[in-house]
């Protein structure tokens, strides 16, 4: 660990994923307390999660939700409170590299505009009024420079400036390991330590075919990064959210090009117009991800958001399974 960094290994933390069964179930389902409140920062978590019903619902059983945004996002409009927080180029922050090996400074820009505040002054302010005290006693730019000084990171004045290289990879060899010793140590066949095929859940070979045959893939597209853009109406005008459906799947099922479609399963129902291709293989419908969850009355999502069909199961490493999907696709 960093110095300066704390790192997570609280026996009541919750696997991300499993926010919102924690939130449904609570200590009768096994999880470390009753969840009231939710305070989201950082992220545009209804949307961006897998099986986005389950996390209405936790969010409707919640008593309290705050939000700090820039944007009325889907998670937005579940809020008690939004409060106005500034961008990163509003404030000295610092990046580290998780996959590959990295420190990056990001230094502000302007002052935070209107009445936003940074995340650490909202907390801070937070803190005061609930009577928390010492809570913080830094700027921005000093918490950087205390991260900074347990790192690699030689020279501080220095880094503000310009970037720092060779940094070993966060491995017991500081190299990339082809095969890991420690994940060999574990002796779990769902974590070998070397890269194999391993059988996933929920895929065509699935009982659950039956009544769901199509595997659900989803890449990210090119008009958003995440859910970052999607509102753009000109962007939507070029590339609208869209089925994609082979020629095989599509007449099996008396479907035609730019029908408007269901797409569905046990978790969920969205509706969009589909397009039909050849480059698709049969048995495979594509949905682009990261579109903004836009529900009717009755829960069937027009906005095309794939996480209403995805599964919450996370992957044997800990990660979100998003392709593990099956689900069946009808003219509406």
């Amino acid at each position: 660990p960093i110095k300066g960094v704390l790192p997570i290994s609280s026996s009541a933390s919750v696997q991300f994923g499993k926010i919102a069964d924690a939130i449904l179930k609570g200590k009768a389902g096994g999880y470390p307390a009753d969840y009231k409140i939710m305070i989201v920062f950082n992220s545009n978590y209804l949307n961006a999660m897998p099986d986005i019903n389950k996390i209405v619902k936790a969010l409707h059983k919640l008593e309290f939700i705050m939000v700090m945004e820039q944007f009325m996002t889907p998670t937005a409009r579940f809020a008690d409170i939004i409060l106005p927080v500034c961008t990163y180029m509003e404030r000295n922050d610092i990046t580290l590299g998780h996959q590959t090996p990295f420190y990056g400074r990001q230094n502000k820009i302007i002052e935070p505009l209107g009445e936003s505040r940074s995340q650490l002054d909202i907390c801070t302010a937070l803190a005061e009024k609930l009577g928390i005290p010492d809570y913080n006693d830094k700027t921005d730019d000093q918490w950087v420079q205390q991260i900074a000084s347990g790192s690699e990171i030689p020279d501080y004045e220095q880094f503000k400036k310009d970037d720092i290289e060779h940094n070993p990879f966060r491995t017991p060899s500081g190299k990339i390991e082809i095969f890991s010793q420690l994940m060999a140590g574990w002796e779990d066949p769902r974590l070998p330590p070397i890269p194999k095929w391993i059988e996933p859940f929920e895929m065509l070979s699935d009982p659950l075919a039956k009544k769901y045959p199509l595997q659900l893939i989803t890449p990210h597209g090119k008009r958003r990064a995440l859910g970052q853009f999607d509102t753009l109406p000109w962007l939507r005008e070029a590339m609208p959210q869209i089925v994609w459906l082979s020629h095989t799947d599509a007449s099996g099922r008396g479907i035609k090009d730019n029908d408007t479609v269901r797409v569905f399963n046990d978790r969920g129902v969205l509706q969009l117009a589909v397009r039909l291709t050849s480059r698709l293989m049969p048995g495979v419908v594509l949905i682009e991800s990261g579109a903004w969850y836009s529900p009717d009355e009755n829960g069937v999502d027009h906005g095309g958001n794939t996480n209403v069909l995805t599964s919450d199961e996370p992957s044997a490493g800990g990660h979100f399974a998003y392709n593990s999907c099956l689900v069946e696709v009808k003219k509406s």
